[in-house]
């Protein structure tokens, strides 16, 4: 009897898939890939939260934000009516307060709004920079590494020039 080459390719083939199966190849593979998804999983609900944790924060600052409206809106409404108790006294010194007030309420606005954003902005950009940290650290290969910085020094290069 004579076997021809396709005759050995498939038997060695069953022996190889043979060899898989008695090692259990297939319940480790499955078993490494349901770690992996339970990672990814247990990342995705760090995200999650961050996110959450994150929206909270905005949330304050927002509340803060309206607050200083309030009062600012509230503070302008006082200089008001004291401009109408002293129109009764003198014109003239009347408008220079008033003038004088609403300047130093929209200084107070202005500063207030500057200082909140830049809050916001801090905090965004440190829950953004530890989230992106974290994920970069633990996904990483040295290969997406080396693919980035390529990227960047052509980046860097084509602005140059």
């Amino acid at each position: 009897m004579s076997f021809d080459a396709s005759f050995f390719v498939a038997l060695s083939f069953a022996l190889v898939i043979l060899g898989f199966l008695k090692l259990g190849l297939p319940g480790r593979v499955a078993s490494m890939l349901d770690d992996r998804a339970d990672k990814i999983r247990e990342e995705l609900e760090q995200a999650q939260s961050l996110r959450d944790e994150a929206q909270a924060l905005l949330k304050s600052y927002r509340q803060r934000a309206k607050k200083a409206e309030e009062e600012s809106r509230a503070m302008i409404e006082q200089a008001k009516l004291d401009s109408e108790k002293m129109a009764e006294d003198a014109k003239t010194a009347l408008q220079a307060r008033l003038e004088r007030k609403t300047r130093q309420a929209e200084d107070k606005i202005g500063q207030a709004e500057a200082q909140l954003s830049q809050e916001i902005r801090a905090v965004a950009a440190e829950l953004a920079i530890s989230a992106a940290g974290k994920l970069i650290s633990e996904n990483l290969t040295t290969e997406t590494a080396d693919k980035i910085l390529d990227s960047s020094i052509k980046n860097v290069s084509s602005h140059l020039n």
